[in-house]
């Protein structure tokens, strides 16, 4: 912060917001899902559309001599925004959703400068 300068970033080119950004905020279908300082948050993903749009775009981790990151496909359809999905809203497309997931929103988990909306965070 040498000049007190701050610019918002959007985009979905993640390489390009991992090299400009100090904090990431990831969102889904207008809620942000994910929350953190960049490092934390492309070295330890916790929500899985986090970890879905990371290995759609990084197909290789520079800092780990090229270890390939394992791609994830998301199945389902896309939520109409006219008629959004109860509960999770990223449930419909969610390679962890249980039953609970379509029943109740989850509420904010923080863990330390990182923040997930998700149920099944503390799995990874």
């Amino acid at each position: 912060m040498k000049h007190n300068l701050s610019y918002l970033v959007i985009a979905h080119n993640l390489a390009t917001v991992r090299y400009l950004s100090h904090s990431v905020a990831i969102m889904y279908f207008g809620q942000i899902v994910e929350y953190g300082e960049a490092e934390e948050l492309f070295d330890r993903p916790l929500h899985p559309y986090t970890r879905a749009l990371i290995s759609a775009s990084l197909l290789t981790l520079p800092e780990d001599d090229g270890q390939e990151i394992k791609q994830i496909i998301l199945s389902g359809e896309m939520p109409s925004p006219l008629n959004p999905p109860s509960g999770c809203r990223f449930h419909t497309r969610c390679i962890d959703a249980q039953d609970m997931c379509s029943k109740v929103e989850p509420e904010v988990n923080v863990l330390g400068q990182h923040q997930v909306k998700c149920h099944h965070y503390a799995k990874r």
